[in-house]
């Protein structure tokens, strides 16, 4: 009877274990090859092959000039570099780890996350108005503040001084016409 169970319970004990080994979780820095947990190639290699058991190291190979991974990967090629165009420069060279970065020419400006438009001419503000300079991310930030109804303070001083000659006028207008009116019915009395 024993030896009846034995060789019932031994296919099955087996098949279990196989299953339980064969789920596997991969750590963060592996990856799941046919029942295998390989290691992920490095930053600025690619796959070759993966690893041939459990836990096993993959065959990777350097990325290539002017290409990267700037992660751990299981990549079978690595990214070609970026190239700047003509209205940028470059301010930092491609490696195998990371991508060439580049930023619009002095002067000008792109305001987007990965610039995918051309750069943009730096706009200019009135003399004495900047508040940010333009650099390569972000346009010239002007001051906004000027007096009435968007006219600069020398126009306001102007309109004001207008305003008040009229005034002047007006009110010595005034005063003539009623000086003239008070003599006229001054000079109807007996």
């Amino acid at each position: 009877m024993m030896g009846k169970l034995k060789t019932l319970l031994l296919p099955g004990l087996l098949l279990w274990v196989f299953k339980v080994s064969s789920t596997t979780q991969c750590e963060s820095n592996e990856f799941k090859h046919e029942n295998f947990c390989c290691q992920l190639c490095p930053a600025g290699t690619h796959l070759i092959n993966p690893c041939h058991r459990n836990r096993g190291e993959s065959e990777c190979a350097p990325c290539q000039a002017q290409h990267f991974i700037d992660v751990n990967n299981r990549e079978p090629v690595c990214s070609r570099c970026s190239k700047c165009r003509d209205d940028q420069e470059e301010v930092s060279e491609c490696s195998s780890t990371a991508d060439r970065k580049c930023w619009c020419k002095q002067g000008t400006y792109c305001d987007s996350e990965n610039c995918l438009e051309m750069c943009h001419d730096c706009s200019s503000c009135p003399e004495g108005r900047v508040i940010q300079e333009c650099n390569a991310t972000m346009d010239t930030v002007c001051d906004s503040k000027q007096g009435l109804s968007g006219h600069s303070p020398e126009l306001w001083v102007i309109l004001v001084s207008i305003a008040a000659a009229i005034a002047t006028v007006a009110i010595a207008a005034a005063g003539v016409i009623a000086f003239i009116r008070y003599s006229r019915h001054k000079k109807e009395e007996p």
